[in-house]
């Protein structure tokens, strides 16, 4: 007894697409590799992300695992500095900016560590706590000087202190450079004019 007969060029043309095709519906699927996910850039994105959402502990698991997978990752620390600065520990926030700093290889990283710095002191306004944000900006943007994180949140100092037309400059220089924090800077002009 015979199961499949072939009589013709086309029956062996048909029988080998389905066969191809079985083992094609069997392969592994192209997809994001566990690898990328597993990093600490992909960690340290998602913990910004939930720092914007407020979501500080789990935000803080991300910027933790970004350190397991490599100690000395600037961005993580810069992130758990921010984290600690939201709750008031302040201490373990400028302890974990320093490391930012420390370990920042490239400018960005510096100069973002440096904007780490002047968000803290805006958190915690101490003694001088303007001019300090003042030397870390200039400190910033000595390294990079179109980071519109640098001017975003000098602008968010100055509006803190009082000072609407140097917060309104800042802003609008955000604006002007165009690489970041534009809906924010709109934002906040809005903000100033009320």
């Amino acid at each position: 007894m015979t199961f499949f007969k072939i009589k013709t060029p086309d029956n062996v043309f048909f029988l080998f697409l389905l066969i191809a095709s079985f083992f094609l519906g069997c392969a592994p699927q192209p997809g994001v590799s566990e690898n990328v996910l597993d990093t600490p850039g992909h960690h340290t994105s998602n913990g910004f992300k939930l720092i914007k959402k407020g979501y500080l502990y789990d935000a803080a698991r991300d910027f933790n695992l970004a350190l397991e997978l490599a100690p000395n990752y600037s961005p993580a620390y810069r992130g758990l500095g921010l984290i600690y600065g939201m709750e008031k520990k302040f201490k373990p926030a400028f302890s974990a900016m320093d490391n930012a700093r420390s370990y920042a290889k490239e400018k960005e990283n510096k100069a973002l560590a440096y904007v780490g710095f002047m968000r803290l002191y805006t958190m915690r306004q101490e003694k001088d706590w303007l001019g300090n944000v003042e030397s870390s900006f200039l400190e910033a943007t000595g390294s990079l000087k179109n980071l519109p994180e640098a001017y975003y949140y000098m602008g968010i100092a100055y509006e803190k202190a009082g000072r609407t037309s140097q917060s309104k400059k800042a802003f609008e220089t955000v604006l002007r450079i165009n690489k970041g924090l534009v809906p924010e800077a709109y934002e906040a002009l809005e903000r100033i004019k009320k």
